[in-house]
């Protein structure tokens, strides 16, 4: 089976980041693996740790027949069983009649700029039932679950993590640090976090996370006067040294349908609570193996922010509850081979047809 992926060579968050580990976790298989990257940069050069020279373009470029032409010219002289596009523009590109064609369902994306994918991957059943709403046949839509925790990091970078201590964010030991990751949208429920850690005195808020709503966020945090308490940490690929020195995880977003840094906090054993989401809300059993508080609730996230922080018995409980609930069945070892038999499934349909 030989594989050509199209992605972006500069942009980042969770697709990006899902297609870096899935590249690597393919690699230690074994599989046969192009990349067309959109752009020269740090991405081209960790591809190339992992043992695969990507192709470099500048994408989009001045005229889109070039771009066409560029992209198809790659296909035909790779000649891959299965195209896999997880930047849509560029599979908008890919023409009709070659490889099967699978394109990435990404958040709050417009259907129309799938529409010339033959298959498509949902990490989720919430956007997979978007696609059927759109009249995808369910024999197209496949969901996988998405590659998280230290195995997947680890074939994605094949490096250990750096330490990370408080004090490098200004951060005193002895206070109780709640962390969160988000790409920052309209529905990363970061404002509504912020608002409860305004509630709460001493507490501290490190932010993983980047997007065009960081500088609204800073403000925001700015006007509660809490931002002397806040911490924005930038875009992190891997999670394991910030939640190494936190005490727990919050998970705010109103339509977060993966829950995968839910399950990232999890495999560090680190108690979660989160909005009583798309995503979470299908993954936490109530006070089991995490907390959840209703959508956009400030107040009630406030409490259980508190509750949690004074029953260290009840947070160490819903840590070790978590990891458990991930190694039985979000790990690596479970969810690599589904991605593996679907593309293969993919693949003879290609050779068939």
């Amino acid at each position: 089976m030989k594989i050509l992926h199209l992605a972006s060579g500069v942009g980042v968050g969770v697709a990006e980041q899902q297609f870096e580990r899935l590249v690597g976790a393919l690699q230690t298989r074994g599989i046969e693996q192009h990349v067309l990257l959109s752009a020269s940069g740090p991405r081209g050069e960790r591809v190339r740790t992992l043992g695969i020279e990507p192709r470099e373009i500048d994408f989009p470029g001045r005229f889109k027949f070039l771009d066409r032409r560029t992209i198809n010219g790659e296909i035909r002289r790779t000649a891959p069983d299965l195209v896999i596009s997880w930047l849509p523009a560029m599979g908008q590109l890919v023409e009709n009649g070659g490889p099967t064609h699978l394109g990435r369902l990404g958040s709050g994306l417009d259907m129309s700029l799938v529409s010339g994918c033959d298959n498509l991957l949902a990490p989720s059943r919430v956007r997979a039932d978007k696609a059927l709403a759109a009249g995808w046949s369910a024999g197209r839509v496949h969901v996988v679950a998405p590659l998280v925790g230290p195995d997947a990091v680890a074939a994605a970078r094949q490096t250990a993590p750096k330490a990370v201590e408080r004090k490098t964010y200004f951060t005193p030991s002895t206070t109780k640090l709640v962390l969160t990751a988000a790409e920052f949208g309209n529905d990363s429920g970061i404002e509504v976090l912020i608002k409860a850690i305004a509630r709460l005195s001493g507490f501290y808020l490190w932010i993983a996370g980047d997007g065009p709503a960081r500088g609204a966020l800073e403000e925001h945090a700015h006007e509660l006067g809490v931002k002397p308490r806040v911490r924005f940490l930038g875009w992190q690929d891997d999670l394991r040294p910030f939640l190494a020195v936190a005490d727990m995880f919050v998970s705010p977003g109103s339509q977060d349908d993966t829950g995968d840094f839910v399950l990232e906090a999890w495999t560090a054993g680190v108690p979660v609570i989160a909005a009583d989401g798309l995503g979470p809300g299908l993954l936490i059993r109530q006070r089991e193996n995490g907390v959840l508080v209703p959508v956009g609730d400030a107040i009630n996230m406030a409490e259980a922010v508190k509750w949690l922080s004074r029953d260290v018995d009840a947070a160490r409980r819903l840590g070790a509850a978590g990891a458990s609930t991930f190694s039985e069945s979000w790990s690596m070892a479970t969810v690599l081979p589904q991605y593996i038999a679907l593309f293969e499934q993919l693949a003879r349909r290609s050779t068939t047809e």
